[in-house]
């Protein structure tokens, strides 16, 4: 009898044991190698290293690109940077130096007499033609001139100079008076009467000769350009120093504005700076204001929010101003503008008799040594001082008044304005 399994010794039933095969194709048991699992696996390997060399190239190639697209992006930004500074830049001084009141000039175009409380409008004007000795101006210092009109009456009453060094970032104003006496040949010998008289070209030299240099920029501001501006930047906070109610139909001037702190919008604002009745002094009460709000003006630009609104400002001056700058030199400007503290912007008054009279007309009339000592400490542009031999400004002796040329002018030569009274 059998107990267990068959006639063969070992396990209870018989079978084949699998052959164990490697990755490679090679048999353990057998030390068979199985040439088609060797090329499978061969191959498996060749695509695997395949993949990965895919792989490391897609990489390398795909940082390729990114370096080619960050390569032209800095091109670009540099071309534009560049362009930028091309365009945005600032001017090329054309006017400059010492001013020479005894240089030969044109004859002077008679004006006609101007009645109490009109305004003239200004005749056709010449630009100026530069002027190309530049020598002794200090760097980075540029002189302007703005004057304020508008389109109703063509006054030029508002009238300032100023020097601005980009360098030191300081700006200084200075304001002259409309009724400064000045060396001209017709009755009225008003500053204010100049422009009218003969045009821009004959300004910018009335204004060297009370200078002793040459200005380099000029800016004719429509007084729409102000409304504009202070519209822009929203509106100004200002205290109003007096009442202002003042009604001129003939101007189109509607003032009343009490004192006090208000807001202002663009047309009030205006108004503000165009008032002068109620001044005890009158037109130099008026500089005062229009000092002080400008001020206010520089500091409100100067904040943070305004700084992207540099092209928004240049358009209007594009629009309503007529000057030397180009678009360009404006928006460089006020970039430098804004790198200005408002503590280094400064504004003075000419020096003088505010009260003096001549024939019944109200003069300003310059104290020389002082207006020279204030040029040199704040406005000059030049490496050396202005002295009385690069002015032509007039002095009154009750008779007379004398240039410090040496031209005279008789008290018959002045318009007897008490006539008009």
């Amino acid at each position: 009898m059998k107990l267990f399994g068959n006639k063969h010794s070992g396990s209870g039933h018989s079978r084949t044991s699998p052959s164990r095969k490697t990755r490679t194709g090679f048999n353990d048991d057998t030390a068979e190698l199985d040439v088609t699992a060797v090329r499978r696996a061969y191959d498996e390997a060749a695509a695997g290293k395949k993949t990965e060399q895919l792989v490391k190239k897609h990489k390398k190639n795909r940082w390729k690109k990114v370096l080619l697209v960050v390569v032209i992006i800095l091109a670009v930004a540099i071309g534009l940077f560049a362009w930028y500074r091309s365009w945005a830049k600032l001017p090329d001084i054309e006017q400059g130096g010492l001013h020479d009141p005894t240089a030969d000039e044109s004859p002077a175009i008679e004006s006609p007499e101007v009645t109490p409380g009109a305004d003239a409008s200004p005749s056709p004007s010449v630009e100026p033609t530069p002027d190309v000795n530049i020598s002794g101006q200090r760097e980075g210092v540029y002189t302007f001139l703005a004057i304020g009109t508008d389109q109703v009456s063509g006054s030029t009453d508002t009238i300032m100079v100023a020097t601005f060094d980009i360098i030191n970032h300081t700006i200084d104003v200075v304001s002259i008076p409309r009724d400064t006496l000045v060396s001209v040949s017709w009755g009225t010998k008003k500053v204010n009467t100049i422009y009218a008289s003969t045009g821009l070209d004959g300004l910018l030299d009335g204004i060297s000769d009370l200078l002793g240099y040459k200005i380099n920029c000029y800016a004719i501001v429509d007084l729409e350009a102000f409304v504009q501006l202070i519209d822009c930047i929203g509106g100004v906070d200002y205290n109003v120093p007096v009442d202002m109610y003042y009604d001129a139909p003939d101007q189109n001037l509607h003032i009343a504005i009490p004192a006090g702190p208000t807001h202002l919008d663009g047309e009030e604002a205006l108004k503000v700076v165009r008032f002068r009745s109620g001044y005890a002094s009158a037109d130099i009460g008026r500089i005062g204001t229009q000092q002080d709000f400008l001020k206010t003006v520089a500091e409100q630009l100067l904040q943070i929010g305004n700084i992207t609104k540099i092209n928004e400002f240049a358009k209007i001056f594009e629009e309503y101003v007529d000057t030397n700058l180009s678009f360009g030199n404006i928006v460089r400007f006020g970039e430098e503008f804004l790198k200005v503290s408002p503590e280094n912007i400064r504004f003075h008054v000419i020096p003088a008799n505010y009260n003096g009279s001549i024939r019944s007309g109200s003069y300003c009339i310059i104290y020389i040594d002082e207006w020279l000592e204030m040029i040199n400490t704040y406005l000059n542009p030049l490496e050396q001082d202005i002295t009385r031999e690069n002015v032509d400004i007039l002095q009154w002796n009750g008779s007379v008044a004398t240039s410090t040329t040496g031209k005279t002018y008789g008290i018959e030569s002045f318009t007897d304005w008490s006539i008009y009274f």
